[in-house]
């Protein structure tokens, strides 16, 4: 692939098809081709008419284009590290037509170039001037946290030079495998490493080593939700703002947490009914409906655990431990629209394999 074009686009969706953008597509697919192939003017002749039209149909989703060594074009669509996102991209690349000289797929894929390397804030990153190792937790043994020796270190730039190694491997390895493998992974110098350092080259063996160990480990754990036990909690925050948190305490100490890595955060905004913050109990009522329904289509069964909720000041905060983001993406955005005329909802997922985020809830 060449130089990219990347474009964040606007978040809120709705109801044009794919099929409709498609055909737009279509119509045009020729001309886009050209001008991505002469490279002339890409950014006015194709960047500001292709995004307003994915806007219309998919707006939560980066796209990058470029030529490929065959001289095809190639059309990436990407969450851009927002997991939420990664259905939305998919199901918009896999709704794609045949089109002479395009190609469609969803997520940055690995680099197949033994030269890649890219260049961000005066700074080379390639194969040769990055190595790592690991950093191994014996609280945490399955969690993946990377530690990135880059030649061209100075603290100063530290941020900077982090977020180059990141976009290195966005690409280097692929954004399936950094969404997936990856917990975590920082940077710093050569100076005073007194780890042995392993080459760039072989990261991706050592991911799909620690991958596989990971499967064959958790791939068939289930949690049966018929003890779940849960406590109340209330306390106060900075504001002196009351928070009233309800947590699954039971399941905190389970041994097999990293199996449901996924933490799916439900997000409600209401009108507070009085000083004390907390919604009404119409709204409640319709928190409670929500959730019954969440329980129903997300069960334990098929890889989903209730974990709990906080409501504090306007916002209640549900959390639920998945095994995978797809399924639950797409169930999520279903109820969404279901409770559009009740509650102001949104979503997200992060990803903290051992629970460490809920911590504070475990009671000794």
């Amino acid at each position: 692939m060449g130089i990219f074009d990347d474009l964040a686009l606007s978040t809120s969706k709705n109801n044009n098809t794919y099929q409709t953008f498609w055909n737009w597509f279509e119509i045009h697919a020729q001309e886009f081709y050209e001008i991505i192939k002469s490279g002339n003017q890409v950014e006015e002749r194709f960047i500001n008419v292709f995004a307003p039209e994915l806007t219309k149909v998919e707006p939560e989703v980066f796209f990058l284009v470029g030529i490929e060594d065959d001289q095809m074009a190639e059309l990436i669509f990407t969450p851009d590290g927002r997991i939420q996102n990664v259905l939305w991209a998919e199901k918009l690349a896999n709704s794609a037509p045949e089109i002479p000289n395009w190609k469609f797929r969803a997520l940055k894929p690995a680099s197949n170039n033994i030269n890649f390397a890219i260049r961000m804030h005066d700074l080379n990153f390639d194969r040769d001037n990055i190595k790592f190792y690991p950093v191994i937790h014996e609280a945490y043994p399955d969690k993946i946290d990377l530690k990135f020796v880059y030649d061209h270190y100075h603290e100063e730039s530290h941020d900077d030079i982090l977020n180059g190694i990141f976009i290195f491997l966005d690409n280097f390895l692929g954004e399936e495998t950094m969404i997936q493998c990856i917990d975590k992974i920082d940077v710093l110098g050569p100076q005073n490493v007194h780890k042995e350092l392993i080459p760039l080259d072989k990261l991706k063996d050592y991911l799909i080593w620690r991958e596989k160990e990971f499967v064959e480990k958790y791939q068939d754990v289930r949690h049966d939700p018929s003890n779940d036990s849960f406590a109340a909690f209330e306390g106060t925050v900075e504001g002196n703002k009351t928070i009233l948190s309800t947590f699954n305490t039971s399941i905190l100490d389970w041994e097999f947490k990293a199996s449901h890595p996924w933490i799916l955060v439900i997000m409600i905004h209401y009108q507070p009914e009085n000083e004390n913050g907390f919604p009404s109990s119409e709204t409640y009522n319709s928190i409670a409906k929500l959730e019954d329904d969440i329980e129903e289509q997300l069960p334990a069964e098929k890889g989903y655990i209730f974990l709990g909720s906080e409501t504090i000041d306007g916002l209640r905060e549900t959390f639920i431990a998945c095994r995978e983001f797809r399924e639950a993406t797409q169930v999520i955005d279903q109820l969404q629209t279901k409770y559009s005329q009740e509650l102001i909802m949104n979503f997200e997922f992060y990803k903290d394999k051992y629970w460490q985020s809920f911590e504070r809830y475990q009671i000794d």
